[in-house]
């Protein structure tokens, strides 16, 4: 063999051998190994004199491998697994340690103190730290800001338009606006009235947020939510300004603006326990009486609580025209009650909703883009936005009754 070879196969056998560094015995026989192939190589190299250089750097790497394998100790084994010991395997191992030690205090007497070391049980509170991770489990997404339902869109007038300006024409100052009863050869009755123009503009409702790319990047349903988010802001804008806009300034002229205040009428003074049924009867009267038919009743939820929860002197409640009908919608006189949080409490809204009109210049929409330095700086601006007008005709108003229930009932209540 020659001393390449022998070279490889010496270091075969320790890597071999010594994988996992399992036990003593093992490290013995890789002892025998190397002496037996010493044993070859010098055979070989007998007789062989211009092989002497080459078999002394072998015999040179032979004693480096014992060496380092005089080096391999069994403790500096045991090293490369962790293990907890138990109480009694904890007291051998000490007392091997100290065993020189007790045979000295044998022979010349003394004390000992054994260094026992055993597992302890582990706890989260003494052996867990540096976090919550490992004790945590992250529920997906984001939980959100409760906001209440946008609902003016589900009653009122939708359609499009194309242009920034929405005009109709409505007939005003009828003279005098009646048929007469003409007898033979007399003048028949003449009529004439006025058109007069009208018109309501286009009106923009936004909402913006700037955010990094990196948080984009980083969070896997950020875009998703702040496109949620944005698209609900305006959407809610846009209700309340159909319901309560003032038409000053960039805001819609909403229902609210255009309705006719509740009038007792007939019924002023007239009604005992006058209660908030009473009220909703009578605005409904007073706009058939206008000739419209009214088909929905707004209220605030604790508005339409107190209604359910009204009782007369006797403990019975008294809401014979308030019933929930089978198909879990609650109606007075028929009607249906739409209760939502964006209506004002201790108010009400009785009226025909199909004489309201939103007319959408621009349904709601995302962009993307970048403002000033954001590309610099590594944001980006999320928009949305929405284009609208509405109106009420101003031959409709008497369409739409609102009040205060406080206010109404006192004019109810008999004197």
């Amino acid at each position: 063999m020659t001393p390449e070879k022998a070279i490889e196969a010496i270091e075969a056998r320790i890597a071999e051998k010594t994988q996992g560094f399992a036990k003593s015995e093992e490290i013995a026989s890789l002892k025998e190994d190397l002496s037996s192939v010493k044993g070859i190589i010098e055979k070989s190299a007998e007789g062989k004199e211009k092989n002497a250089e080459s078999m002394e750097a072998v015999k040179s790497q032979i004693a480096k491998i014992e060496g380092l394998i005089e080096g391999l100790k069994e403790e500096k084994r045991a090293e490369k697994t962790t293990r907890f010991k138990s109480i009694g395997e904890a007291i051998g191992a000490a007392y091997k340690e100290a065993k020189d030690q007790i045979l000295e205090i044998r022979e010349k007497g003394g004390v000992l103190k054994l260094d026992v070391k055993a597992a302890d049980t582990m706890t989260i509170t003494g052996n867990y730290s540096g976090g919550v991770v490992g004790l945590s489990s992250l529920e997906p997404g984001l939980t959100r800001i409760v906001r209440r339902r946008p609902f003016m869109r589900q009653l009122v007038n939708v359609a499009g338009t194309t242009s920034r300006y929405v005009t109709w024409i409505e007939q005003k100052n009828p003279d005098p606006g009646a048929a007469g009863m003409t007898a033979e050869g007399a003048l028949k009755t003449q009529n004439d009235y006025d058109l007069v123009e009208a018109n309501c503009e286009v009106r923009k409702v936004s909402a913006w947020i700037k955010v990094s790319k990196e948080m984009v990047d980083d969070i896997p349903f950020m875009m998703g939510e702040i496109n949620s988010e944005l698209m609900e802001l305006v959407e809610l804008k846009l209700d309340s300004q159909i319901l309560y806009g003032d038409g000053l300034g960039d805001n819609l002229a909403g229902i609210d603006l255009n309705a006719i205040t509740f009038a007792a009428g007939s019924f002023a003074g007239t009604i005992q326990n006058a209660n908030n049924s009473d009220v909703l009867r009578v605005a409904m009267a007073q706009i058939a009486n206008a000739n419209f038919s009214a088909n929905y009743v707004l209220l605030n939820p604790e508005d339409c609580a107190a209604m359910q929860l009204t009782k007369g002197t006797d403990g019975i409640y008294t809401y014979p025209m308030f019933i929930e009908g089978p198909d879990g919608i609650t109606r007075v006189k028929g009607i249906p009650v739409v209760e939502n949080p964006g209506v004002t409490a201790g108010s009400f809204l009785v009226g025909d909703f199909t004489r309201s009109n939103l007319r959408m210049r621009e349904e709601m929409n995302i962009q993307v883009g970048y403002v000033n330095d954001d590309f610099t700086k590594n944001l980006m601006t999320v928009l949305c936005e929405a284009r609208a007008c509405h109106y009420v005709k101003s031959n409709h108003y008497g369409a739409f009754v609102k009040g205060v229930f406080a206010t109404a009932k006192a004019a109810l209540e008999t004197i």
